[in-house]
């Protein structure tokens, strides 16, 4: 009599370990293997709208940065004057991604970003197959601006915050 209870609790405790290691190990490692990427992988740039005169697209190409997908523009300044400050950006999933490069220091007189005649890369990520891409606005070393209102808004308010006094320590 005393060798069936003893049968049964090991039976017991043997499914127990069993479970445990098949769904404690085995399981997670063959589901991770079948994870998708967040975003689907683009085969082609989304369109490039220039909402600017004088800095014109050179070059534009999608470039991998890590596990992630970028888009690598080459602008030209064809202006006389340098550019200090320049705005690139674009909507995804009704969030606003971009780049804004730009000289402005608390202390210094505004650096040059892209000198007349220069070029500069610039690399904006987070891009979505149709949401396009907005070379939105551009700040001259003349103090100067063109663009679209929306990105020259967003270009002044990083001004106003890279200008801004920091406190001394």
């Amino acid at each position: 009599m005393r060798t069936i209870p003893r049968t049964v609790i090991f039976m017991f405790i043997g499914v127990c370990l069993g479970a445990s290691v098949w769904f404690g190990i085995l399981k997670p490692a063959n589901g991770a293997s079948q994870e998708r990427p967040k975003r689907p992988l683009l085969t082609k740039l989304p369109p490039i709208k220039n909402c600017l005169e004088h800095v014109k697209l050179v070059k534009a190409e999608l470039i991998m940065q890590g596990d992630s997908q970028a888009a690598s523009l080459e602008l030209e300044n064809q202006a006389y004057v340098g550019v200090v400050s320049i705005s690139v950006e674009t909507i995804v999933d009704k969030a606003k991604y971009g780049v804004v490069e730009s000289g402005f220091t608390p202390d210094k007189p505004p650096e040059v970003v892209i000198p007349p005649g220069g070029r500069k890369t610039i690399t904006l990520g987070n891009l979505g197959e149709k949401s396009a891409i907005r070379i939105g606005a551009v700040t001259f070393s003349d103090g100067t601006e063109e663009g679209c209102e929306s990105s020259l808004k967003t270009m002044r308010d990083v001004k106003e915050r890279d200008s801004r006094e920091r406190p001394r320590k």
